[in-house]
Protein backbone atom coordinates (compact mmCIF):
# COMPACT_ATOMS: atom_id res chain seq x y z
CA UNK A 1 0.00 0.00 0.00
CA UNK A 2 2.68 2.96 0.97
CA UNK A 3 4.61 1.53 -1.96
CA UNK A 4 2.23 1.96 -4.57
CA UNK A 5 1.13 5.63 -3.06
CA UNK A 6 5.13 6.61 -3.28
CA UNK A 7 4.98 5.33 -6.90
CA UNK A 8 1.73 7.66 -7.96
CA UNK A 9 3.42 10.63 -6.04
CA UNK A 10 6.30 10.29 -8.35
CA UNK A 11 4.06 9.75 -11.33
CA UNK A 12 2.22 12.57 -10.59
CA UNK A 13 5.79 14.86 -10.19
CA UNK A 14 7.22 13.59 -13.32
CA UNK A 15 3.88 14.13 -15.25
CA UNK A 16 3.95 17.80 -14.37
CA UNK A 17 7.86 18.28 -15.11
CA UNK A 18 7.53 16.96 -18.98
CA UNK A 19 4.25 18.96 -19.52
CA UNK A 20 6.16 22.51 -18.86
CA UNK A 21 7.97 23.93 -21.20
CA UNK A 22 11.72 23.55 -21.71
CA UNK A 23 12.40 27.17 -21.49
CA UNK A 24 10.19 26.91 -18.20
CA UNK A 25 12.24 24.10 -16.89
CA UNK A 26 15.79 25.57 -17.28
CA UNK A 27 14.38 28.76 -15.53
CA UNK A 28 12.84 27.03 -13.06
CA UNK A 29 15.50 24.04 -12.19
CA UNK A 30 16.91 25.19 -9.16
CA UNK A 31 13.25 25.79 -7.74
CA UNK A 32 12.33 21.68 -8.86
CA UNK A 33 15.36 20.44 -7.12
CA UNK A 34 13.67 21.98 -3.90
CA UNK A 35 10.49 19.97 -4.83
CA UNK A 36 11.56 16.91 -5.62
CA UNK A 37 13.64 17.02 -2.43
CA UNK A 38 10.54 17.37 -0.27
CA UNK A 39 8.52 15.09 -2.30
CA UNK A 40 10.88 12.38 -1.74
CA UNK A 41 11.01 13.18 1.82
CA UNK A 42 7.43 12.98 2.38
CA UNK A 43 7.20 9.70 0.67
CA UNK A 44 9.93 8.60 3.02
CA UNK A 45 7.90 9.53 6.27
CA UNK A 46 4.81 7.97 4.81
CA UNK A 47 6.89 4.79 3.97
CA UNK A 48 8.28 4.77 7.26
CA UNK A 49 4.66 4.78 8.76
CA UNK A 50 3.67 2.51 6.88
CA UNK A 51 6.55 0.55 7.69
CA UNK A 52 5.72 1.29 11.90
CA UNK A 53 2.07 0.61 11.34
CA UNK A 54 3.04 -2.86 9.72
CA UNK A 55 5.31 -3.98 12.08
CA UNK A 56 2.58 -2.64 14.63
CA UNK A 57 -0.30 -4.71 13.39
CA UNK A 58 1.52 -7.69 11.73
CA UNK A 59 4.92 -8.31 14.04
CA UNK A 60 4.00 -6.87 17.30
CA UNK A 61 1.95 -7.33 19.46
CA UNK A 62 0.11 -4.01 21.29
CA UNK A 63 -2.91 -3.68 23.13
CA UNK A 64 -6.45 -1.88 21.77
CA UNK A 65 -6.74 -0.15 24.83
CA UNK A 66 -5.09 -0.36 28.06
CA UNK A 67 -4.93 1.87 31.54
CA UNK A 68 -3.85 2.22 35.14
CA UNK A 69 -5.82 0.44 37.22
CA UNK A 70 -5.94 -0.90 40.97
CA UNK A 71 -7.65 -2.56 43.79
CA UNK A 72 -10.94 -1.09 45.43
CA UNK A 73 -11.55 -1.82 49.02
CA UNK A 74 -15.47 -1.06 49.65
CA UNK A 75 -16.29 0.47 53.33
CA UNK A 76 -19.55 -1.07 54.41
CA UNK A 77 -21.80 0.60 57.13
CA UNK A 78 -21.89 -1.78 60.14
CA UNK A 79 -24.61 -0.15 61.89
CA UNK A 80 -28.50 1.48 60.78
CA UNK A 81 -27.85 5.08 61.12
CA UNK A 82 -27.03 8.90 60.05
CA UNK A 83 -23.99 9.39 57.74
CA UNK A 84 -21.48 11.66 58.13
CA UNK A 85 -18.46 11.58 55.38
CA UNK A 86 -15.08 12.58 56.82
CA UNK A 87 -13.01 11.98 54.20
CA UNK A 88 -12.69 14.63 51.52
CA UNK A 89 -14.25 14.20 47.79
CA UNK A 90 -13.15 11.71 45.16
CA UNK A 91 -9.64 11.55 44.66
CA UNK A 92 -8.26 12.74 47.98
CA UNK A 93 -5.78 11.49 49.41
CA UNK A 94 -6.47 9.29 52.72
CA UNK A 95 -3.85 7.11 54.94
CA UNK A 96 -4.44 4.16 56.96
CA UNK A 97 -6.11 4.46 60.47
CA UNK A 98 -7.76 8.29 59.72
CA UNK A 99 -11.37 8.87 60.34
CA UNK A 100 -13.06 8.64 56.86
CA UNK A 101 -17.06 8.37 58.28
CA UNK A 102 -18.80 8.46 61.22
CA UNK A 103 -22.10 7.13 62.11
CA UNK A 104 -24.79 7.65 64.49
CA UNK A 105 -28.30 5.76 65.18
CA UNK A 106 -31.29 8.14 65.95
CA UNK A 107 -33.40 5.44 67.28
CA UNK A 108 -30.70 2.74 68.51
CA UNK A 109 -33.11 -1.09 69.77
CA UNK A 110 -32.51 -0.74 73.22
CA UNK A 111 -35.15 -3.27 73.95
CA UNK A 112 -32.91 -5.75 75.74
CA UNK A 113 -31.58 -3.23 77.71
CA UNK A 114 -34.75 -1.48 78.98
CA UNK A 115 -35.85 -5.04 79.87
CA UNK A 116 -33.18 -5.58 81.64
CA UNK A 117 -33.07 -2.19 83.55
CA UNK A 118 -37.00 -3.42 84.40
CA UNK A 119 -35.63 -6.59 85.72
CA UNK A 120 -32.94 -5.04 87.96
CA UNK A 121 -35.18 -2.46 89.06
CA UNK A 122 -37.70 -5.21 90.17
CA UNK A 123 -34.76 -7.54 91.69
CA UNK A 124 -34.04 -4.08 93.72
CA UNK A 125 -37.32 -3.46 94.86
CA UNK A 126 -37.97 -6.67 95.96
CA UNK A 127 -34.72 -7.01 97.72
CA UNK A 128 -35.74 -3.65 99.63
CA UNK A 129 -38.86 -5.24 100.84
CA UNK A 130 -37.43 -8.41 102.13
CA UNK A 131 -34.84 -6.19 104.19
CA UNK A 132 -37.46 -4.40 105.80
CA UNK A 133 -39.38 -7.68 106.37
CA UNK A 134 -36.44 -9.07 107.59
CA UNK A 135 -35.56 -6.15 109.75
CA UNK A 136 -38.88 -6.47 111.75
CA UNK A 137 -38.49 -10.10 112.49
CA UNK A 138 -34.78 -9.45 113.93
CA UNK A 139 -37.08 -7.04 116.10
CA UNK A 140 -39.91 -9.77 116.71
CA UNK A 141 -37.35 -12.45 117.52
CA UNK A 142 -35.64 -9.46 120.16
CA UNK A 143 -38.46 -9.00 121.60
CA UNK A 144 -39.49 -12.61 121.95
CA UNK A 145 -36.22 -13.81 123.11
CA UNK A 146 -35.95 -11.13 125.52
CA UNK A 147 -39.32 -12.43 127.14
CA UNK A 148 -38.16 -16.20 126.81
CA UNK A 149 -35.14 -14.75 129.07
CA UNK A 150 -37.44 -12.93 131.19
CA UNK A 151 -39.70 -16.18 131.83
CA UNK A 152 -36.31 -18.27 132.16
CA UNK A 153 -34.97 -16.06 134.73
CA UNK A 154 -38.38 -16.44 136.57
CA UNK A 155 -38.83 -20.08 136.03
CA UNK A 156 -35.13 -20.54 137.44
CA UNK A 157 -35.79 -18.54 140.24
CA UNK A 158 -39.24 -20.05 141.60
CA UNK A 159 -37.53 -23.68 141.07
CA UNK A 160 -35.05 -21.84 143.56
CA UNK A 161 -37.55 -21.37 145.70
CA UNK A 162 -39.53 -24.56 145.32
CA UNK A 163 -35.85 -26.65 145.91
CA UNK A 164 -35.52 -24.66 149.23
CA UNK A 165 -38.66 -25.07 150.52
CA UNK A 166 -38.31 -28.82 149.74
CA UNK A 167 -35.00 -28.68 151.57
CA UNK A 168 -37.06 -27.15 154.32
CA UNK A 169 -39.54 -29.43 154.60
CA UNK A 170 -37.14 -32.79 154.57
CA UNK A 171 -35.22 -31.19 156.95
CA UNK A 172 -38.91 -31.27 159.26
CA UNK A 173 -39.70 -34.60 157.82
CA UNK A 174 -35.82 -36.06 159.18
CA UNK A 175 -36.97 -34.38 162.42
CA UNK A 176 -40.69 -35.78 162.47
CA UNK A 177 -39.00 -39.09 162.00
CA UNK A 178 -36.64 -38.39 164.44
CA UNK A 179 -39.00 -37.78 166.87
CA UNK A 180 -40.90 -40.90 165.84
CA UNK A 181 -38.24 -43.33 166.47
CA UNK A 182 -37.21 -42.12 169.99
CA UNK A 183 -41.03 -42.07 171.17
CA UNK A 184 -41.59 -46.09 169.64
CA UNK A 185 -38.10 -46.62 172.24
CA UNK A 186 -39.30 -45.20 174.80
CA UNK A 187 -42.77 -46.94 174.04
CA UNK A 188 -40.85 -50.19 173.86
CA UNK A 189 -39.61 -49.92 177.15
CA UNK A 190 -42.27 -49.07 179.13
CA UNK A 191 -44.38 -51.74 177.21
CA UNK A 192 -41.93 -54.17 178.09
CA UNK A 193 -42.30 -53.41 181.48
CA UNK A 194 -45.81 -53.30 181.01
CA UNK A 195 -46.64 -49.40 181.56
CA UNK A 196 -47.77 -48.77 178.20
CA UNK A 197 -50.72 -50.52 176.21
CA UNK A 198 -50.44 -52.60 173.02
CA UNK A 199 -52.15 -50.27 170.90
CA UNK A 200 -50.38 -46.90 171.93
CA UNK A 201 -47.00 -49.30 171.46
CA UNK A 202 -48.90 -49.96 167.61
CA UNK A 203 -49.98 -46.25 167.14
CA UNK A 204 -46.20 -45.24 167.98
CA UNK A 205 -44.25 -47.66 165.75
CA UNK A 206 -47.52 -46.87 162.58
CA UNK A 207 -45.97 -42.93 163.95
CA UNK A 208 -42.49 -43.93 163.24
CA UNK A 209 -43.39 -45.57 159.84
CA UNK A 210 -44.84 -42.56 159.04
CA UNK A 211 -42.51 -40.27 159.66
CA UNK A 212 -40.10 -42.33 157.82
CA UNK A 213 -42.07 -42.42 154.59
CA UNK A 214 -42.60 -38.82 154.50
CA UNK A 215 -38.83 -38.11 154.53
CA UNK A 216 -38.45 -40.28 152.12
CA UNK A 217 -41.55 -38.30 150.33
CA UNK A 218 -39.81 -34.78 151.08
CA UNK A 219 -36.43 -36.25 149.71
CA UNK A 220 -37.93 -37.34 146.63
CA UNK A 221 -39.73 -33.72 145.89
CA UNK A 222 -36.60 -32.28 146.83
CA UNK A 223 -35.02 -34.70 143.78
CA UNK A 224 -37.48 -33.71 141.87
CA UNK A 225 -37.48 -30.28 142.37
CA UNK A 226 -33.45 -29.96 141.59
CA UNK A 227 -34.49 -32.02 138.21
CA UNK A 228 -36.61 -29.03 137.78
CA UNK A 229 -34.84 -26.44 138.19
CA UNK A 230 -31.63 -27.72 136.42
CA UNK A 231 -34.14 -28.16 133.26
CA UNK A 232 -35.01 -24.59 133.70
CA UNK A 233 -31.34 -23.37 133.34
CA UNK A 234 -30.73 -25.32 130.26
CA UNK A 235 -33.98 -23.45 129.23
CA UNK A 236 -36.20 -26.52 129.20
CA UNK A 237 -39.15 -26.51 131.35
CA UNK A 238 -40.66 -29.20 133.24
CA UNK A 239 -44.13 -29.08 134.49
CA UNK A 240 -47.50 -31.14 135.01
CA UNK A 241 -48.95 -30.52 131.66
CA UNK A 242 -46.11 -29.37 129.54
CA UNK A 243 -42.73 -30.27 129.27
CA UNK A 244 -41.69 -27.91 126.50
CA UNK A 245 -40.23 -24.35 126.16
CA UNK A 246 -42.76 -21.26 126.68
CA UNK A 247 -44.43 -19.75 123.53
CA UNK A 248 -41.72 -16.56 123.59
CA UNK A 249 -39.63 -18.99 122.70
CA UNK A 250 -40.92 -21.09 120.29
CA UNK A 251 -42.10 -17.73 118.85
CA UNK A 252 -38.22 -17.16 118.68
CA UNK A 253 -37.11 -20.44 116.80
CA UNK A 254 -39.94 -19.82 113.85
CA UNK A 255 -38.85 -16.40 113.78
CA UNK A 256 -35.01 -17.40 113.86
CA UNK A 257 -36.24 -20.01 110.79
CA UNK A 258 -37.84 -16.99 109.07
CA UNK A 259 -34.97 -15.03 108.89
CA UNK A 260 -32.50 -17.33 107.99
CA UNK A 261 -35.17 -18.01 104.75
CA UNK A 262 -35.29 -14.50 104.14
CA UNK A 263 -31.24 -13.78 104.49
CA UNK A 264 -30.76 -16.87 101.99
CA UNK A 265 -33.73 -14.99 99.42
CA UNK A 266 -31.46 -11.95 100.00
CA UNK A 267 -28.58 -13.68 99.17
CA UNK A 268 -30.10 -15.10 95.83
CA UNK A 269 -31.38 -11.85 94.82
CA UNK A 270 -27.77 -10.51 95.52
CA UNK A 271 -26.19 -12.93 93.16
CA UNK A 272 -29.08 -12.33 90.50
CA UNK A 273 -28.67 -8.09 90.71
CA UNK A 274 -24.86 -8.50 90.33
CA UNK A 275 -25.53 -10.99 87.29
CA UNK A 276 -28.11 -8.17 85.90
CA UNK A 277 -25.34 -5.60 86.15
CA UNK A 278 -23.24 -7.17 84.03
CA UNK A 279 -25.47 -8.16 81.58
CA UNK A 280 -26.49 -4.44 81.36
CA UNK A 281 -22.75 -3.33 80.99
CA UNK A 282 -22.40 -5.72 78.34
CA UNK A 283 -25.35 -4.62 76.58
CA UNK A 284 -24.70 -0.64 77.01
CA UNK A 285 -21.54 -1.71 75.33
CA UNK A 286 -23.24 -3.13 73.20
CA UNK A 287 -25.91 -0.44 72.21
CA UNK A 288 -23.13 2.17 72.63
CA UNK A 289 -21.42 0.28 69.69
CA UNK A 290 -24.56 -0.18 67.69
CA UNK A 291 -25.81 3.56 68.82
CA UNK A 292 -22.56 5.02 66.89
CA UNK A 293 -19.47 3.94 65.21
CA UNK A 294 -16.19 5.57 63.84
CA UNK A 295 -14.89 4.11 60.75
CA UNK A 296 -11.06 4.40 59.80
CA UNK A 297 -9.63 3.90 56.56
CA UNK A 298 -8.55 0.26 56.63
CA UNK A 299 -5.50 1.24 53.99
CA UNK A 300 -3.40 4.39 52.25
CA UNK A 301 -4.99 5.29 48.70
CA UNK A 302 -7.43 7.45 47.24
CA UNK A 303 -11.30 7.78 47.33
CA UNK A 304 -12.05 6.56 44.38
CA UNK A 305 -16.61 6.97 45.05
CA UNK A 306 -18.82 8.26 47.50
CA UNK A 307 -21.92 6.11 47.16
CA UNK A 308 -23.72 7.75 50.43
CA UNK A 309 -24.31 11.29 51.31
CA UNK A 310 -23.80 13.07 54.41
CA UNK A 311 -26.87 13.31 56.22
CA UNK A 312 -28.48 10.30 54.31
CA UNK A 313 -29.64 7.50 56.79
CA UNK A 314 -28.11 3.86 55.56
CA UNK A 315 -28.91 0.59 56.46
CA UNK A 316 -26.31 -1.71 57.69
CA UNK A 317 -24.07 -3.65 55.35
CA UNK A 318 -24.96 -0.57 52.61
CA UNK A 319 -21.50 0.48 50.78
CA UNK A 320 -20.40 3.74 51.96
CA UNK A 321 -17.18 4.85 50.22
CA UNK A 322 -14.82 2.95 47.86
CA UNK A 323 -11.16 3.67 48.21
CA UNK A 324 -8.49 2.37 45.64
CA UNK A 325 -5.40 0.91 47.03
CA UNK A 326 -2.40 2.69 44.92
CA UNK A 327 -0.53 -0.22 46.51
CA UNK A 328 -1.84 -2.51 44.37
CA UNK A 329 -1.80 -0.49 40.73
CA UNK A 330 -2.00 -2.49 37.79
CA UNK A 331 -2.55 -2.34 34.25
CA UNK A 332 -5.18 -3.60 32.66
CA UNK A 333 -5.54 -3.72 28.87
CA UNK A 334 -7.57 -5.48 26.26
CA UNK A 335 -6.26 -7.29 23.38
CA UNK A 336 -7.28 -9.14 20.39
CA UNK A 337 -7.85 -12.81 20.33
CA UNK A 338 -5.17 -13.60 18.19
CA UNK A 339 -2.54 -12.22 20.48
CA UNK A 340 -4.78 -13.71 23.58
CA UNK A 341 -4.20 -16.87 22.64
CA UNK A 342 -0.58 -16.86 22.30
CA UNK A 343 0.16 -14.55 25.47
CA UNK A 344 1.86 -16.27 29.05
CA UNK A 345 1.58 -15.44 32.08
CA UNK A 346 5.03 -13.68 33.17
CA UNK A 347 5.60 -12.29 29.16
CA UNK A 348 7.42 -9.04 29.41
CA UNK A 349 5.52 -6.11 28.39
CA UNK A 350 5.98 -1.94 28.39
CA UNK A 351 3.57 0.28 29.34
CA UNK A 352 3.56 3.56 27.47
CA UNK A 353 1.05 6.54 29.09
CA UNK A 354 -0.85 7.98 26.84
CA UNK A 355 0.59 11.40 25.60
CA UNK A 356 3.96 11.47 27.01
CA UNK A 357 6.91 9.81 26.77
CA UNK A 358 6.93 7.82 30.09
CA UNK A 359 7.55 4.04 29.98
CA UNK A 360 7.45 0.63 32.40
CA UNK A 361 8.74 -2.18 32.13
CA UNK A 362 5.87 -5.10 33.43
CA UNK A 363 4.80 -8.03 32.99
CA UNK A 364 1.68 -10.01 32.18
CA UNK A 365 -0.07 -10.94 36.26
CA UNK A 366 -3.17 -13.35 34.63
CA UNK A 367 -5.39 -14.06 31.81
CA UNK A 368 -9.05 -13.11 31.75
CA UNK A 369 -10.07 -10.65 34.25
CA UNK A 370 -14.43 -11.35 34.37
CA UNK A 371 -14.54 -13.10 37.38
CA UNK A 372 -12.01 -10.62 39.12
CA UNK A 373 -13.27 -7.39 37.47
CA UNK A 374 -15.71 -6.33 39.80
CA UNK A 375 -12.49 -5.55 42.53
CA UNK A 376 -11.04 -2.96 40.42
CA UNK A 377 -11.71 0.64 40.10
CA UNK A 378 -12.42 0.14 36.33
CA UNK A 379 -14.18 -2.82 35.66
CA UNK A 380 -12.60 -4.79 32.70
CA UNK A 381 -15.71 -4.81 29.69
CA UNK A 382 -16.51 -8.61 29.65
CA UNK A 383 -17.00 -8.65 25.58
CA UNK A 384 -12.74 -7.90 25.72
CA UNK A 385 -10.19 -10.28 26.14
CA UNK A 386 -8.51 -8.63 28.70
CA UNK A 387 -5.09 -9.27 30.72
CA UNK A 388 -3.95 -7.50 33.66
CA UNK A 389 -0.37 -6.60 33.89
CA UNK A 390 2.02 -5.74 37.00
CA UNK A 391 3.96 -2.74 36.83
CA UNK A 392 6.24 -2.07 39.83
CA UNK A 393 7.46 1.24 38.66
CA UNK A 394 4.25 2.77 39.07
CA UNK A 395 4.29 2.30 42.65
CA UNK A 396 7.14 4.29 42.98
CA UNK A 397 6.31 6.71 40.07
CA UNK A 398 6.06 10.50 40.73
CA UNK A 399 3.96 11.61 37.55
CA UNK A 400 1.91 8.13 37.70
CA UNK A 401 1.26 6.44 41.19
CA UNK A 402 -2.32 5.99 41.62
CA UNK A 403 -3.18 7.69 38.60
CA UNK A 404 -6.02 4.96 38.04
CA UNK A 405 -7.75 5.86 35.09
CA UNK A 406 -4.96 7.13 33.33
CA UNK A 407 -4.93 5.46 29.71
CA UNK A 408 -1.62 4.01 27.80
CA UNK A 409 -0.66 0.96 25.37
CA UNK A 410 1.02 -1.90 26.17
CA UNK A 411 3.72 -3.56 24.04
CA UNK A 412 3.71 -7.36 23.90
CA UNK A 413 7.79 -8.33 23.87
CA UNK A 414 7.67 -11.91 23.63
CA UNK A 415 8.14 -11.72 19.92
CA UNK A 416 9.95 -9.41 18.10
CA UNK A 417 13.12 -8.72 20.54
CA UNK A 418 16.20 -8.74 18.12
CA UNK A 419 17.30 -6.44 15.63
CA UNK A 420 14.39 -5.65 13.68
CA UNK A 421 12.89 -4.56 17.06
CA UNK A 422 15.27 -2.30 18.14
CA UNK A 423 15.43 -0.88 14.83
CA UNK A 424 11.64 -0.40 14.92
CA UNK A 425 12.01 1.82 18.61
CA UNK A 426 14.53 3.20 17.30
CA UNK A 427 12.49 5.12 14.16
CA UNK A 428 10.10 5.49 16.51
CA UNK A 429 11.88 7.58 18.70
CA UNK A 430 13.40 9.53 15.71
CA UNK A 431 9.76 10.44 14.63
CA UNK A 432 8.81 11.22 18.20
CA UNK A 433 5.88 8.48 18.06
CA UNK A 434 7.35 6.45 21.19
Amino acid sequence: MIHALTQAIGFVGTAADAARPAETARRTRPVLSWRKAAKYSAGLVLLAIGVLTTHQTVLARASREAVINGRVVAIRAPIDGILTIQAGAPGAAVEAGSAIVRLEDPHPDDARLFSLQQEAAATQRERDSLQRRLNDLKRARSDATAQAEAYRLGRVQQDTLRVEEAEAALAAATVREADAVAALKRGDALHQRGFQSDEANERARRAREIAQHETVAARKRLDALRVELQAARNGTYLGDNYNDVPSSFQRARELTVRIDEIEATLAQLGHKAQTLALQMTAEERRLSARTTAALSAPISGNVWATLATSGEFVRKGQELLAIVDCSTAVVTAAVSERDYNELRLGDAVRFRVAGSKREYAGSISKLGLTSTGASFAISPEERHYQVAIGVPGLAVSVDDRCAVGRSGEVVFESRGSGFATQGMAALRRILGLS
